[in-house]
């Protein structure tokens, strides 16, 4: 068997994998119709991992930074018809997550995110999300879930793009989960601005569809639980845990 035949059953066994992880985390609230397999990626810890996608670094997603979600699976959203489409309304969009418990994402995927009422930093109807995965993986935001005799944990996060027009240094604020401030949460951002609060068009609107698109579910699965993960090590200093 050589190499390339090795890559390309190793990623079909993957993305089996993913698919059924899929339907169990999220209890089979939305047909596969919805998803575009085109653009699913598992994304590795370190180069050269076999059928992983990897890079180090940032990359330009409207003038802020986008960083390599390392040890997530990526399920793509179709929420466009073709990648000229998608370039055209959302390419030049930052790029975030909001962390969600499975049995919300067939709500998210028919109606958008819900907007909350109340919380900090919230002067008027916002969906809270991050430019950082990790922060978006602490169970206060994404529930940890395990199939019961499977022992593996699983965690989802939403990927989205959001409008670059409704971002800005009045609406990007620090970290509230921290009991020990000096922790930094994830070495590629400040806990400074970890929290975008992105606020509704009008007042009455319950979800924000205009300036935010979900178009990723993004999976963590492992063998052991989460807070034992090297890049869940502040979750032992934060609110809300265990």
């Amino acid at each position: 068997m050589t190499n390339d035949t090795r890559s390309y059953c190793l990623v079909q066994k993957l993305e089996s994998t993913l698919k059924h992880a899929v339907r169990l985390i999220t209890l089979g609230h939305f047909g596969m119709e919805v998803m575009n397999p085109k653009w699913n990626r598992i994304y590795g810890h370190v180069l050269g991992e076999p059928g992983s996608t990897f890079w180090s670094g940032p990359i330009d997603r409207g003038g802020k930074p986008y960083f390599c979600p390392k040890g997530w699976k990526r399920y793509s959203l179709k929420v466009a018809d073709n990648e000229a489409e998608f370039d055209r309304l959302w390419g030049t969009w930052h790029i975030v997550y909001h962390g969600t418990k499975g049995e919300f994402v067939g709500a998210i995927l028919q109606s958008g995110l819900k907007v909350s009422t109340s919380g900090c930093y919230l002067k008027r109807p916002s969906v809270y999300v991050s430019p950082s995965i990790e922060y978006c993986a602490h169970p206060r935001y994404s529930r940890i879930w395990q199939k019961p005799g499977s022992g593996k944990y699983h965690q989802l996060v939403f990927q989205c793009r959001v409008n670059p027009r409704v971002v800005s240094n009045k609406n990007v604020h620090p970290e509230t989960l921290l009991r020990d401030k000096t922790v930094l949460i994830d070495p590629n951002f400040t806990n400074k601005e970890l929290e975008w609060v992105i606020p509704s068009a009008n007042r009455e609107d319950e979800y924000i569809t205009d300036d935010i698109v979900c178009y990723g579910l993004m999976i963590r699965s492992s063998d052991e639980h989460p807070d034992k993960l090297s890049s869940s090590h502040w979750w032992s200093v934060s609110h809300c845990w265990p």
